[in-house]
């Protein structure tokens, strides 16, 4: 992958354009691929759908596959980066059945392949981190796929999309980034808890001390990872959390020059909410301070490869009186992409 600044987007293949939302929350809008703005230069696939036998497939809510796969190459030949998303819920059914990484990577293959898809966004939820199989079974699967399509001389990129926290050291995400090292181009940190997780409503915390360390809480105050030591971060500060509106930039700040330490600057991109109602947790309400937490790290010579949305639905979607959010994500952030 071009290495490049990049707005991200999750764009949601679903039959009914709800995505699994009450109606008194708002709504994500139903829009075709060719319809995405021009701003995200990376979109993910999501909602892959199930075979009789328990296998993950793609299938378009809306039109052929035909007619889908020329919308991807559409995208592509303008240079943007179209994802299949692979969530923990289907590889964990895959897990079940016991494949080996080659059979993974052959089903995966065949998606990818009849899809026009260049690359793959496995999602790591929690469920699926704790198996430890996985570990060994998804990371050697997505490594071959990338020595297939390599000898193909195919571009292939792999992301690794992980709730922020378990991306630290001795985390759950932690040994997918180790085996995965030299064959990664994307790591998300979302900042978010996802509705569909059920993740409730835990909050998280950075603390800026003396001993330079990063750790997360929850909600009751107790540690629930181990610390990610951090350079560069003020001393003799208190625990800042993560819906804290006011500290909002020092969080995201704190929290991203953190992580690269375990993870690459240029492949490190941040997941927020499109809106107030794509998800429960993490929304930022006043951009500037995403905009100055990444100034930041531009001038700590630590610059992130750029931003995630969840979801280009929701931010072309509407809110629960009907008032549009008119892509106010992409209107926010589309400077970033502007190489300067």
């Amino acid at each position: 992958m071009e290495h490049k600044p990049l707005l991200m987007g999750y764009w949601n293949n679903d039959r009914n354009g709800r995505y699994d939302r009450p109606q008194d929350e708002g709504e994500a809008a139903n829009l075709d691929l060719i319809e995405i703005p021009e701003e995200y230069n990376v979109i993910v696939v999501s909602t892959p759908y199930m075979d009789k036998e328990g296998h993950p497939i793609f299938e378009a809510h809306n039109k052929s596959n035909g007619v889908f796969r020329d919308q991807v190459e559409n995208l592509t030949s303008k240079g943007r980066q179209v994802l299949f998303n692979l969530d923990g819920q289907y590889v964990n059914r895959l897990y079940r059945l016991n494949y080996s990484e080659n059979q993974l990577a052959v089903i995966i293959r065949s998606i990818l392949d009849g899809n026009g898809f260049n690359g793959i966004c496995i999602d790591l939820d929690r469920e699926m981190m704790d198996e430890t199989d996985n570990r060994v079974v998804i990371p050697e699967a997505l490594k071959l796929l990338k020595d297939w399509y390599k000898e193909r001389d195919e571009d292939f990129s792999i992301c690794i999309s992980s709730y922020f926290f378990d991306l630290g050291e001795e985390n759950k995400s932690f040994p997918y980034l180790v085996a995965l090292e030299g064959h990664c181009d994307l790591v998300c940190a979302n900042l978010y808890d996802q509705y569909i997780t059920g993740a409730g409503n835990v909050s998280h915390s950075i603390r800026f001390n003396e001993g330079r360390d990063w750790r997360n809480l929850n909600s009751e105050g107790v540690d629930e990872g181990e610390d990610l030591i951090s350079e560069g971060v003020d001393e003799g500060r208190d625990w800042i959390s993560e819906d804290d509106d006011e500290q909002k930039e020092d969080f995201l700040y704190g929290m991203m020059d953190s992580l690269t330490n375990r993870v690459p600057h240029d492949k490190l991109v941040l997941g927020l909410p499109a809106n107030q109602n794509a998800v429960h947790k993490g929304y930022v309400k006043d951009p500037s301070a995403v905009l100055n937490a990444m100034e930041r790290l531009k001038q700590s010579g630590r610059p992130i490869r750029g931003l995630s949305a969840y979801s280009i639905n929701w931010d072309a979607g509407h809110d629960k009186d009907g008032q549009p959010y008119s892509h106010e994500f992409i209107k926010r952030y589309k400077g970033i992409i502007t190489p300067v």
